[in-house]
């Protein structure tokens, strides 16, 4: 056997048993999720007094979170204390991105979990329900919640596209800054100011590069079984990032 073959063979060898190291592992936290997602509940670390204690230690405050989930099956008991948290440390939008499409199926699962958790006068405004009306006047803390999907990012640039070529303005004038507007019309929420990613490794995963332009990523390997600490350290490093936006 030549040098070669010798290097290729151990190659293969060992990417496969990695392979199989990285299939065990995931059915272990697959295996494990369904256990967490039965006995899992909200812990006292979601306590209003206890979140403004540490919110004050904290210098700056994103305006909007979105939340990448990898390839990790939903949790959502984990996605509503991400809901619970940021409404407690005065986080006004959040959004959810899911490649899969999984959390826009099933929408309504996550809506009746956080609102059974929610003290009554909390309000979650919901960006993908029809029936969702927003009123000014809420009493209590509120939070508007999109849930992204792949579809979204492409769906979203066909229908901004068709709705500028049959508009009224001369198609000379059609732009990237002009695309950008609209999109960011389309969009609804600001920018993203900070983007925590769930997964071994980052992956946008096809999110919409239109709307991370000045964002701040973080990567925590799992969003199962996420304490609060956890996601209170992502507010901290956030805080102390300084973000020159290109200059």
């Amino acid at each position: 056997m030549t040098s070669a073959s010798l290097y290729r063979t151990l190659y293969v060898l060992v990417h496969a048993l990695f392979s199989v190291y990285r299939w065990l592992v995931n059915a272990v936290q697959e295996i494990g999720g369904v256990f967490v997602d039965i006995c899992h509940e909200f812990g006292p670390s979601t306590s209003s007094i206890y979140q403004e204690n540490e919110t004050g230690l904290i210098s700056k405050i994103p305006k909007h979170i979105t939340i990448l989930l990898g390839n990790e099956q939903p949790s959502f008991k984990d996605m509503a204390n991400i809901i619970s948290w940021c409404m407690g440390n005065q986080i006004l939008f959040l959004s959810f991105y899911d490649h899969k499409g999984i959390l826009k199926k099933n929408q309504d699962k996550l809506e009746e979990t956080i609102t059974k958790a929610l003290p009554p006068n909390n309000h979650v405004i919901w960006h993908n329900s029809p029936n969702s009306i927003y009123k000014n006047g809420f009493i209590g803390q509120k939070i508007h919640v999109k849930l992204l999907s792949r579809e979204s990012g492409k769906q979203a640039l066909a229908q901004v596209t068709r709705n500028l070529c049959k508009s009224t303005i001369n198609h000379s004038d059609i732009s990237i800054e002009s695309l950008g507007k609209a999109l960011q019309k389309d969009f609804e929420f600001p920018d993203p100011d900070l983007a925590i990613s769930f997964g071994e490794y980052l992956n946008l995963q096809g999110y919409p590069p239109w709307q991370i332009r000045v964002t701040e990523f973080l990567s925590i390997k799992s969003h199962r079984q996420l304490r609060y600490r956890t996601f209170l350290e992502q507010l901290y490093v956030y805080g102390k990032c300084e973000q020159r936006f290109g200059k």
